[in-house]
């Protein structure tokens, strides 16, 4: 082989070589901003597979379906509340028709925010998360409905990976393992007249067991899992209920501490991130990484601020 022969050889090798680096190049550049964008997409803030997951929905003629996602039961329940059923509402607002709350959220700028706080302080139901009326795709499982509530846009705190889990945790459930409570049957409310001459309902009185199971987590019962409240808020009873809350999610409430009033607002500790994190969502609170003091499993300091948005 000549010289020439030998040089346009390497020639040919050194420009395969380049266009292989190349080509590898390019595929790295496409390649890491998918992964990032997967990454990002299918992280979630309320969806847990190991957990149930609690979702408020104001549906479009004012009732609140609170849907609850049981992974462990592989079971959707809905809860249908009248949007004529009267409650006290969150953040010191007064009493309202629980079908108004949605859009009194929207002039104080909480959105939906303020209904999840409502049913929580109301209710004692452990919910943070909510969403408008397309959500209700999730809870009544037909396809279009569920492809809706994934992917279009609509007024919720549900990051897209949470509506990615609960669409694919949606689909294969059966109707059969789908249940609805209408709280306007039964005793659970009664009707009354209410303040404004018109007739309408409350609660008739503690909950029944099988609703307040619905909220409950086996593992944290199960485990014994105990929480002390330091009560720095100088107001009475704002403890006490949020005790409940605690209850209903089968978390003993081992101790209220009265502490002198300052103006905090909510500090929570906790042994267990993934508590940690859920107890965090119901009540706003500033996670600290510290442990809780004594043999407490959680610690929830609240303040003077505190009472003023429950």
């Amino acid at each position: 082989m000549s010289p020439a022969q030998r040089r346009k050889k390497r020639a040919k090798q050194k420009a395969k070589r380049n266009g292989k680096n190349s080509y590898v190049k390019w595929l790295f550049i496409l390649l890491v901003p998918l992964l990032i964008f997967l990454l990002i997409t299918f992280q979630t803030r309320f969806w847990k597979s190991s957990a149930k997951t609690f979702l408020v929905i104001c549906n479009e003629s004012g009732e609140v379906v609170i849907s609850v996602f049981d992974p462990g039961l592989e079971k959707i329940t809905n809860i249908i509340i009248p949007k004529d059923t009267e409650v006290d509402v969150a953040r010191q607002l007064g009493r309202w028709k629980l079908g108004s709350v949605r859009e009194l959220g929207e002039n104080e700028d909480l959105e939906g925010r303020l209904l999840a706080e409502t049913v929580v302080k109301y209710f004692k139901f452990p919910v943070s998360a909510w969403a408008d009326a397309p959500a209700l795709g999730f809870a009544d499982g037909d396809l279009v409905g569920i492809i809706k509530a994934s992917l279009l846009p609509y007024k919720t705190n549900l990051g897209i990976g949470d509506r990615l889990k609960l669409g694919l945790f949606s689909l294969r459930i059966k109707n059969l393992k789908r249940e609805n409570i209408d709280f306007s049957e039964g005793n659970i409310l009664k009707k009354v007249t209410l303040i404004g001459g018109e007739e309408g309902y409350v609660l008739a009185g503690r909950l029944p067991n099988y609703i307040i199971a619905l909220f409950s987590n086996p593992n944290i019962s199960s485990e014994g899992t105990t929480v002390v409240i330091l009560d720095a808020t100088g107001k009475a009873n704002t403890a006490e209920e949020i005790g409940e809350v605690f209850e209903v999610m089968g978390i003993k409430l081992a101790n209220i501490k009265k502490e002198e009033a300052d103006d905090g607002d909510c500090e929570v500790r906790g042994k267990e991130k993934e508590l940690l994190e859920e107890i965090a969502q119901v009540f706003s609170c500033k996670k600290l990484k510290t442990a809780p003091e004594g043999n407490f499993d959680l610690e929830i300091k609240i303040g003077r601020d505190f009472p003023k948005r429950f």
